[in-house]
């Protein structure tokens, strides 16, 4: 066994494992995908079955790789402000073979800079900034939080590694509220000014937001938001117990107000043993409370109310009883058919999942299905794990307590049966992707999208020699289009996708059919 280093970390390898050095080699250059200007000191990885290698462009963005027995070869690429990459296509080198024509191009980031001011346009130091990106999911488009962090002490942010796309940038006031009052905390809060949350330019909310355009390789600089005070409305005291809590000295009880209109959450409290009386302070609203033993204790039980808050409540009662009981099976719409069962995976997801409630079932060879943890009161939508459904069969409905629900949103309010009801005549398409040239575009994703509607769209990606296959198809027509890069929160949209209508295939898909396509990729630069 010989120790030896290897793209800076240290490897073990047998030496009959190796292949001999040869004499062949692999140049090429490494360019901004946006300019075509080459980028100097990238990394440049060359990777086989049994070793590695590692390059650093010179100032024409050039690298080279010698003493290479033959093989096949993949290329990749990093440098910081770029994306990293790899190169189209693998590099097949012969005995003695040189390429020297080798390319790999690097999508430049994007980034959004700016300051965080107050309304007389001072640094607001240390403000709380954060980013998010406009994505399409569930049918719809929605604002997706990105990451965040504190401005400068002179309030300036910068968000760099940014895909294009359309952002939203909010800031929050992270000093101490000013507080010059002392006597009865007992009466509600007097009204006061505060800086309230503030969306770019000078927007209270996400829907009068000014969202940012980012292109391929932009820095937009100059995105100040500003900051403006508000009247803080007075918070009040909802008092009240829980009952019906285990008889358990050590067990405490927390409680959470959410505000009916979605905004989140506007005030915790706890309630402790022996008497289980708890004091949460809410601005005025209308609220759901949840009172939970513990968020990991699947079996735990757990209240729900409503108050409405004018003025200090009290005398609020919760009662705590075992969360419902979700009991559930598999079944095949066609008699007689003999189909594996077991082994399916269902997973339900809570909307909004304030409680971190997933229940979780694998159904057994008759195909009854044993959740892992009951399911607390709430909208739901199911997942089906595609790679858990038999060959050849798709989901065709869902029942809950005998009728037919969505599987994007239901509610489970008391214990219940679902039925999941699958059928064996499921379609496939199968194919390649190709580019102009006709050779095969590896590490392409090919994205599915069917008519209808009653099944979700499907991204893949592709094999090492472009090739991908759909199974599990509900009969039906379905469009696909071939990406060599698309961002994951637009792929869906189907205004996105409209740009590209003439480059889409259509294919109708019948009972137990497999229907073939080769596709050509959209390459990186044509969605410049």
């Amino acid at each position: 066994m010989r120790y030896f280093w290897l793209g800076g970390l240290l490897s073990a390898c047998t030496l009959a494992a190796q292949p001999s050095p040869g004499t062949g080699s692999i140049e090429g250059r490494v360019l901004n995908s946006l300019t075509g200007a080459p980028v100097r000191k990238a990394t440049v990885n060359l990777s086989a079955p049994q070793f590695q290698l590692i390059a650093e462009t010179d100032a024409e963005g050039r690298f080279q790789f010698t003493a290479l027995p033959p093989g096949n070869y993949r290329l990749s690429a990093r440098h910081s402000g770029f994306f990293d990459r790899k190169a189209r296509r693998p590099v097949a080198l012969g005995q003695d073979g040189h390429v020297t024509d080798a390319e790999i191009r690097l999508p430049p980031q994007g980034a959004i800079a700016g300051r965080v001011v107050d309304e007389d346009g001072d640094p607001v130091g240390g403000a709380m900034v954060m980013i998010s990106k406009q994505v399409y999911r569930d049918g719809r488009k929605r604002w997706a939080r990105l990451n965040g962090g504190p401005a400068s002490d002179t309030g300036e942010y910068r968000f760099p590694n940014l895909t294009p796309g359309r952002y939203l940038l909010e800031a929050l006031d992270q000093r101490p509220m000013a507080d010059n009052r002392y006597g009865d905390r007992d009466l509600p809060d007097k009204p006061r000014m505060v800086y309230a949350p503030a969306y770019y330019p000078n927007a209270p909310s996400e829907q009068e937001a000014s969202p940012v355009e980012v292109g391929v390789g932009a820095e937009v600089r100059s995105i100040d938001v500003h900051l403006f005070k508000i009247v803080k409305p007075p918070s009040y005291h909802v008092r009240g117990k829980v009952t019906g809590v285990p008889p358990d000295p050590q067990t405490a009880v927390s409680i959470e107000l959410y505000s009916a209109d979605g905004a989140g959450s506007g005030g915790s409290g706890y309630a402790p043993p022996p008497d289980y009386a708890f004091d949460a302070r809410v601005p005025p609203g209308r609220y759901t409370i949840l009172a939970f033993v513990d968020r990991g204790v699947p079996e735990a039980p757990y209240a729900t109310g409503s108050v409405t808050v004018t003025g200090n409540v009290s005398d609020v009662v919760l009662t705590m009883s075992p969360p419902p009981e979700v009991t559930g099976r598999i079944g095949l719409a066609e008699s007689g058919s003999q189909v594996n069962l077991k082994g399916v995976i269902v997973i339900l997801n809570r909307i909004p999942d304030f409680l971190n409630v997933q229940p979780i079932a694998w159904s057994d060879a008759t195909g009854k299905l044993v959740f892992n943890k009951p399911a607390a009161p709430g909208h739901y939508s199911i997942d089906v794990e595609a790679h858990s459904i038999p060959d050849g069969c798709f989901v065709q409905e869902v029942k809950l307590g005998g009728q037919e629900v969505s599987a994007g949103d239901f509610e489970i309010f008391a214990s219940t049966r679902l039925e999941i009801v699958l059928s064996n005549t499921a379609g496939k398409i199968t194919g390649s992707v190709v580019d102009e040239d006709g050779k095969p575009v590896p590490d392409s994703s090919v994205t599915l999208i069917p008519e209808d509607g009653k099944s979700r769209p499907v991204k893949q990606s592709v094999d090492d020699d472009g090739n991908f296959k759909f199974t599990g198809l509900r009969p039906g027509k379905y469009q696909l289009f071939a990406w060599e890069e698309v961002d994951e929160g637009v792929w869906q949209d189907p205004e996105f996708r409209k740009k590209y209508d003439s480059r889409a295939t259509e294919i109708a898909v019948g009972p137990g059919e497999t229907q073939n396509a080769q596709l050509r990729a959209i390459t990186a630069e044509e969605m410049k």
